[in-house]
């Protein structure tokens, strides 16, 4: 770690520390010390008296930011025949998603992310920051095309194939995030997901537990989820669905990938399982998603476990509701609620995503969500 950063880590977990202090604890001169506070200064890593950190209170979103394509059935579709469909695009990537549903919620957020110096990088990172998002941190990439998603959605919405080309972030390095450590340092929380390669996965982990910095993950797929570091030690909160919760858990090795058959009951009591083996490799709070079973949550609050509802939601589209899922959470945390306090906010960011067909819905804001937490409150 060098002496900007290490300075850094020790201003985040003590605004009020000296010169002096900061001089001992690193072993370096006091005139060394004041110029490297300078430099940050200068940078805008820190700001104000005491050291304050810039954007206390923020969030940084890490991974992808996507052209989105959704092609969605107008009869009951079928592999191997053409299908008509109605295609729409819009911008998407699960951090990018997650980074504007906080945006809507009102929260200080950034985007790390890499597109491709073309129309639809430039496209993507615009609308980004339309919505509130400094995408600042954001790189481009001359010789690299920005990542696609297609999703193939039947008539009711539910997904029923997905093609995605995220060569590009293969060009996330160690070094790079090594680079734009003090804007990540300077935030409150940090979001991931596993669009990173597996070098980059294990530094974050590593890095975010070194400096006791707030850490949630999204493991987006059971394949992607396997680039995860065997230790999970550092990872303050992951939200699998069930199918990533049994690769995280036991290598994949249990299920059939066809779970909707399976009795809710049956699936909340394999739910604890999973959740109980994914925090065995050091994750401090597990969210398995259910889709219509709600939420099994395990953590400090509930160490053996519980299961929360899902809204009875009229589904419009079920993409992005995962995303909203984990940005009503972190909200949550970011305004200090506990995490099944926290968990209850998810629900209702994911209830309003399911009504919309965009990945983010515009109904997602503060007040729209504390609305509709009274309403679920008020039908107990």
């Amino acid at each position: 770690m060098d002496r900007e950063q290490q300075i850094l880590s020790l201003i985040r977990r003590n605004p009020f520390i000296s010169q002096k202090e900061l001089a001992e604890q690193i072993n370096i001169s006091r005139s060394a010390v004041a110029g490297y506070i300078a430099s940050l200064t200068r940078k805008g890593s820190i700001k104000g008296r005491a050291y304050v950190t810039s954007d206390e209170g923020s969030v940084i979103c890490i991974g992808g930011a996507n052209l989105d394509s959704k092609a969605t059935g107008k009869q009951t579709l079928r592999l191997a025949a053409s299908n008509p469909v109605t295609v729409t695009e819009a911008c998407g990537g699960v951090a990018r998603n997650i980074a504007e549903n906080l945006a809507h919620l009102g929260c200080s957020v950034s985007l790390l992310a890499l597109t491709g110096d073309d129309k639809a990088g430039h496209w993507v990172l615009e609308e980004t920051a339309r919505h509130g998002v400094d995408t600042s941190p954001s790189v481009m990439l001359r010789s690299e095309r920005t990542g696609s998603y297609t999703a193939v959605l039947d008539q009711d919405g539910e997904m029923f194939l997905a093609l995605a080309n995220m060569d590009i972030y293969e060009s996330f390095t160690p070094a790079l995030l090594h680079e734009k450590w003090p804007h990540i340092a300077s935030t409150r929380l940090v979001v991931v997901d596993t669009n990173l390669p597996a070098d980059c996965l294990a530094y974050l982990v590593e890095r975010c537990r070194a400096e006791s910095l707030p850490l949630f993950i999204d493991p987006i797929s059971p394949e992607k989820s396997k680039k995860l570091p065997d230790s999970l030690q550092g990872v303050t909160a992951i939200f699998p669905n069930l199918a990533e919760a049994r690769e995280l858990a036991y290598g994949g090795k249990m299920g059939t990938g066809t779970e909707g058959a399976v009795p809710a009951e049956d699936r909340s009591a394999e739910a604890g399982r999973l959740a109980a083996a994914i925090r065995e490799r050091g994750a401090g709070h597990v969210f398995i998603t259910m889709g219509k079973d709600g939420v099994f949550y395990s953590g400090s609050e509930a160490e053996s476990g519980t299961q929360l509802a899902a809204i009875p939601t009229e589904v419009v589209e079920v993409t992005g509701a995962g995303d909203a899922f984990l940005a009503g959470v972190a909200y949550g945390v970011l305004r200090e609620r506990n995490y099944l306090e926290a968990c209850q906010l998810g629900l209702a960011a994911s209830h309003l995503a399911l009504q919309t067909s965009d990945s983010v819905s515009d109904r997602l804001t503060a007040e729209e969500l504390n609305q509709t937490i009274q309403q679920m409150r008020g039908h107990d």
